[in-house]
Parts: C-alpha cells; structure tokens; sequence
C-alpha cells in the first residue's frame, strides 16, 4: 500500500502537465519564478494522462485511500520520520537520489489526514531531525494535542530559546 507513495504522488503531480501550478503562480501575477518552482513545473510537465489514463489513476487514489482509512482505524496516531535521512541543505530537494524519501510526508498529502511535526533532535551537521503525527480525517485536535505533549516533554531547543 505504501510502497507506491512515491509514484502515485508523482502521476498526480504531473497528469496536468503542471496547468495547475502555473495557473497558481499566474492568477497572483507572478512574473519570475524561483529555481525550487522551476524544478517542480519541470517535473510536472514530463507526464501528462489521456483521459482513460487519468479515471483509472484517479480511482487508484481513491483505493489508496481507503486502503489507509482501514488502516489508521485502530489508531488515534501514526509517528513516523518525516524523511528518511536528516533535513536537506535549501536547495537539494529535487535530486533525483533523495527525492523518493519523501513519500514519508507524500502519504499525508493523499490521504489529506491532519499532520503535525516535531522537532526530536539535532544532526551531526546542525540540520533537524523532526517526527511526524497523523492523526484520523477532521481529528487536528489530536495531532496538535500529541504534538503539544512531544514537545513539553522534549523541552524548547537551545537555538530557538529568545
């Protein structure tokens, strides 16, 4: 079920061929846009769908969903990592080796459930380790109040003391 995060979020991104991001930056008149949004139109347009091709992704989606409902039924919360390696340097998102990782927080975005996330740790670099808590549809009480809970528990980190 989770295995094919990655490639269901990516055929959904692209099966516009981008139309839908560039209408978000056109409508507010955005003229130039950033490195980061040209790495994301670039990848949208690589997969526009025929329409036959974009009904059968749309229901696979829907399958996905409720595959995860069933899931998340026993649960009041997931924790998990919010990547599978520490947060990235600005600007290396979009490679193609650490791209895949994050299906960790892709899973969220299909399935539109309420995620809060935390900062546990410091890496060796300096760079957050973070979790994430998602909590059951329209339950952001629960994500807030399991987060709020982490982080009294965890303390306030020393470089974001003011």
């Amino acid at each position: 079920m989770t295995k094919d995060v990655y490639d269901l979020t990516l055929a959904l991104w692209t099966a516009d061929g981008g139309a839908g991001f560039e209408a978000v930056l056109r409508d507010p008149g955005t003229s130039e846009v950033h490195s980061f949004m040209a790495g994301v139109l670039d990848v949208c347009r690589s997969g526009v769908k025929a329409p036959g091709e974009l009904t059968a992704l749309l229901e696979r989606w829907s399958r996905f969903r409720t595959e995860m409902l069933r899931f998340i039924e026993r649960f009041d919360v997931l924790l998990s990592p919010v990547l599978p390696f520490v947060a990235l340097p600005h600007g290396t998102t979009f490679k193609d080796e650490l791209f895949p990782g994050f299906s960790y927080t892709m899973i969220h975005n299909l399935t539109g459930w309420p995620t809060a996330v935390v900062r546990v740790g410091t890496a060796a670099n300096g760079l957050p380790i973070a979790v994430q808590l998602a909590a059951k549809p329209w339950r952001e009480d629960v994500a807030l109040a399991i987060a709020h809970h982490l982080e009294e528990a965890i303390g306030i980190w020393p470089e974001l003391q003011v």
